[in-house]
């Protein structure tokens, strides 16, 4: 059965011909698409969630992870950085997201195993990245536990994509699951005496803390652990 699960009370029109892959993506790429908010498809169910991210726990947090997993990538030559608003397709896990991080390495974009793709062919625009990246992160948010932490991430295992990072910031420590594939599903990463998370897709271990400042609130820090 057909069903769409919205977060805010505010009204969206799904077109009746969107509940499937191919009818979703002519609605994200359609005039009649909300210019606002984030509208998922997961597996036949279309998740709404229009709430706006909360600043400290979510949106700081964001741009941080980008910045610096930017920087790391960029620095030992891995491959490319895709920020929130970069829709993904994936046909075989039957998903289509927009994740607050993806990484794609050299090795993955040369062999097509994940792409950029037109929606209007010869267009010349590229607004869908289709395929599977090696790594997604997903923030969790008050309105976005169940899609995080159930919906994709089993469909981020489906879509063969190598580490799912999955943070949640609300609470008073932060909680950084570094999920790697196992044969049936995604397995938590256990850290190291100092705390430290080994991913394997960017070789390398890392450490997620904040600090409080009492005029810019939280500030972030994802450490690499020194080899």
């Amino acid at each position: 059965m057909s069903t769409a699960y919205i977060s805010f009370e505010e009204q969206v029109r799904i077109p009746s011909d969107a509940f499937d892959l191919p009818g979703f993506r002519r609605w994200v790429h359609s005039d009649d698409y909300p210019e606002r908010g984030k509208i998922s498809f997961i597996d036949g169910e279309i998740v709404v969630d229009l709430s706006p991210e909360e600043i400290s726990s979510h949106a700081q947090l964001k741009l941080s992870i980008h910045a610096q997993l930017w920087m790391f990538v960029r620095k030992h030559k891995l491959g490319k950085c895709y920020p929130d608003g970069v829709l993904l397709i994936n046909e075989a896990a039957n998903v289509s997201n927009e994740p607050d991080f993806m990484y794609c390495s050299v090795d993955s974009l040369k062999s097509g195993r994940v792409q950029a793709r037109e929606f209007v062919a010869d267009s010349g625009r590229f607004v869908e990245l289709t395929g599977s990246p090696d790594l997604v992160v997903e923030l969790v948010s008050r309105t976005s536990v169940r899609k995080d932490t159930k919906l994709l991430r089993d469909r981020y295992y489906a879509a063969g994509i190598g580490e799912y990072w999955l943070i949640d910031a609300r609470g008073e420590e932060i909680d950084f699951k570094l999920l790697k594939r196992g044969k049936s599903g995604y397995l938590e990463t256990n850290p190291d005496d100092d705390g430290f998370l080994r991913s394997t897709v960017l070789n390398a271990s890392f450490l997620l803390t904040r600090a409080w400042n009492e005029i810019l609130g939280f500030e972030y820090t994802l450490r690499e652990l020194e080899q």
